[in-house]
Formats: C-alpha cells, sequence, structure tokens
C-alpha cells in the first residue's frame, strides 16, 4: 500500500472520527433539542434530574472521546506501518470502528429514556399537520440533478466504447481502466438520484402553528438537501469527464491515486459546507415551544433506527447527523436493512476470507508504486 493511499485513508478516518463526536456529543448538551436522540425536555434541568442528566451526558462523551482518540491514533500509527495486506485489513477493520462511536451514543439514549420513566414523563402531545403545506413544499430541480448524471452516463459509455476499440483512440492507461472507473462513478450518480428525491419528498416538520413559518422552515432545509445532492452529482460527473480524459494521455498510480484523493477531499468540503447550513437553519426558526408535540422516543431505538409500524413514512429526518433516514417498520425499510446489513457482513467475511487465504498480502505488487513505498 503506498503512502497516498495510507493518506488518502488517513484524510478520511479521522475527519469522520473527529465530526462524528463533536456532534453526536456536544459540550453542552442541555442547549440541543434533541440529546441522544431524546427530545429534550423542562423536567431535564429541575433539581435532582439536572445532576442525573449531566452525569450521563457527560460519561457517555467521556466514552465516545476514548473511541475517538483511538480511532486517531490508530489512523496515525497505520499511516507510518509498512505497507502490506495486514495494513489493508487494519485499515477497513478501522472504518468499520468508526461505528463504535454509536455505542456510548446507544447507551444515553436508553438512560434518558429510563430517567424519563423516573420522572414521570409519558406519552402525551398531540401529532400536527399542517394541512396549508402539505405536499406543497419542495426544493429539488430534478433537471440540475438530471443533466450531470447524464454526463456521467455519457462519458461512462464512451470510456466503454473506447476499451471495445468500437472508437478509436489511442489511451495511455490500461484496457478497461476506463471503464471501471465511469461504472464506479456512474454508480455513484445513480444512488443520489433517489436519495434527493426521497429527502425532497420528506414529509414536512411542523415548528409552529404559523403556516408561513413551517413552510419556510422546510424550503430552507429542502434546499440545503437539494444544493448537496446536486453538488456532489456535478463533483462527480466533471470529475469523471476530467479525469477520463485524462488518463488518456497518462498513464501513472500517481495520478490516479492523487485523483482519488482530491475528489474525496472535494465531496467532503461540499458535505461541511451542507451541514454548516443545515445548522444555520436550526438557529435560524426557533422551534414553538408551546406546540405540544406527541412524544415518539420509543419508536427511536438507541436513537439512530426508527421503527414505527404506525408511520407509513419511509423516510423521516435523522435525530443524529444530517439528513434522513428510513423507518425499519417500513416494508421497503425491512429490505434496504437486510441489504444494507448483508453488504457490511459480506464485506467483513471477503476481508476475512482474503486474510486467511493469504491473498491480501497478492495485493501489495499490484498497488505499490516504484521509490514510493513505506
Amino acid at each position: 500500500m503506498p503512502w497516498l493511499i495510507k493518506l488518502i485513508m488517513f484524510i478520511c478516518v479521522v475527519p469522520a472520527a473527529l465530526l462524528m463526536f463533536f456532534i453526536a456529543f456536544p459540550a453542552n448538551p442541555s442547549k440541543k433539542k434533541m440529546i441522544f436522540g431524546v427530545r429534550d425536555n423542562p423536567k431535564f434541568h429541575e433539581g435532582d434530574a439536572a445532576e442525573k442528566f449531566k452525569s450521563i451526558a457527560a460519561s457517555c462523551r467521556k466514552g465516545a472521546l476514548i473511541i475517538t482518540i483511538l480511532v486517531c491514533v490508530m489512523s496515525i500509527v497505520l499511516l507510518f506501518l509498512p505497507a502490506n495486506g495486514m495494513t489493508m485489513i487494519a485499515w477497513i477493520l478501522l472504518v468499520y470502528g468508526l461505528f463504535l462511536i454509536a455505542v456510548p451514543f446507544g447507551k444515553g439514549n436508553v438512560e434518558l429514556k429510563n430517567l424519563k420513566k423516573e420522572l414521570g414523563i409519558t406519552k402525551s402531545g398531540v401529532t400536527f399537520t399542517d394541512l396549508t403545506n402539505t405536499n406543497t413544499v419542495h426544493s429539488l430541480k430534478l433537471p440540475w440533478l438530471i443533466l450531470p448524471n447524464a454526463i456521467a452516463l455519457i462519458t461512462a459509455v464512451v470510456s466503454f466504447l473506447i476499451d471495445l476499440g468500437v472508437i478509436k483512440v489511442d489511451v495511455a492507461c490500461e484496457q478497461y481502466a476506463l471503464t471501471m472507473m465511469g461504472i464506479s462513478f456512474l454508480f455513484i450518480a445513480v444512488i443520489l438520484v433517489p436519495i434527493a428525491i426521497m429527502m425532497d419528498n420528506t414529509r414536512n416538520i411542523v415548528i409552529s402553528k404559523d403556516s408561513n413559518i413551517n413552510a419556510n422552515y422546510n424550503r430552507a432545509k429542502k434546499k440545503t438537501w437539494a444544493d448537496l445532492m446536486v453538488a456532489m452529482s456535478w463533483a462527480n460527473a466533471l470529475f469523471l469527464t476530467g479525469y477520463s480524459i485524462l488518463l488518456m494521455f497518462v498513464n501513472s498510480e500517481m495520478v490516479i491515486l492523487a485523483g482519488v484523493l482530491v475528489y474525496t477531499v472535494i465531496i467532503m468540503i461540499i458535505v461541511a459546507i451542507g451541514a454548516v447550513n443545515q445548522k444555520s437553519i436550526e438557529k435560524r426558526y426557533a422551534r414553538d415551544t408551546n406546540l405540544e408535540l406527541l412524544d415518539d422516543d420509543d419508536y427511536w431505538v438507541f436513537g439512530m433506527f426508527y421503527n414505527n409500524p404506525n408511520d407509513t413514512r419511509l423516510n423521516v429526518e435523522k435525530r443524529f447527523g444530517y439528513g434522513g433516514t428510513i423507518n425499519i417498520a417500513h416494508p421497503a425499510g425491512k429490505i434496504i436493512m437486510a441489504i444494507t446489513f448483508l453488504l457490511l457482513i459480506g464485506t467483513l467475511i471477503f476481508v476475512a476470507w482474503m486474510a486467511a487465504t493469504g491473498q491480501m498480502n497478492d495485493l501489495e505488487a499490484g498497488i505499490n508504486i516504484p521509490g514510493l513505498d513505506n
């Protein structure tokens, strides 16, 4: 594994670990609307409950901090270790290790739900529906999403035809290298379309008894999501097109790996901008505290997985992080969850098999760059 691949992994893993920590475990959780996926309640901050609340938050934040530090330290160690198949396995396992931060988050969710029971906070409130704005607030402009993906499709098809020899062009890179890259980026393009449409069709959230405030709030949030998906689609398409042209004239693994690094940084910047915009919207639109909403905390398993058989929605807004998640009680949600689980387990089994059979070490020779090995 050359140093540039390790650097790419480092740049992806460390910022992701830090971002997850600071979003899920804020220094002052009492100012947040959601704490560990549990809706904040005034009783959490009164009398003895306030001390219990602070203790739960501090304990979980400490556990998450330890996990974050371990991930960052391991990333630094792997960055300087000799490149071989086992190092690649370690990086893959470290990426999965990022999800360990969900353990203290889930622990905090369970403990806060227990605190609610101790305080006698029961299910109450009503579900508000703003009939004025139902299914009328959208921000996604499909042409702006379809156009870059059409460019990605055309680039992938042209690359395939060049590799087949239908289009006579002398290229510097190896045969089918353009096709493989085109398929990879086209897959990303295809995935972004349904996600963008799903987010734009998320049921409007009611934060006020004023319909105009609700409309503006939901329009702003959906515009942020739409802008994020469109920006990622354009970055994906333009990078694929420009990079394919570059590879026709340059045959260098260094160029390939440098391109992956640049693409990764661009996507991270786009996501960071979206997260900042999302945060500014929440600050701009204060929720009506007199609006007594239905307590649905119990439907959020560990504060991360939404499981509500009484809700007909497939996707809902996350209580942790940015964007939306699926309702795993929905028939389609169960299928998506099962496929995701199988993919994760399948990847781990494949990596373990590669390591057990010694085939992972064979990858070293195929990805080393002469004179740049560590």
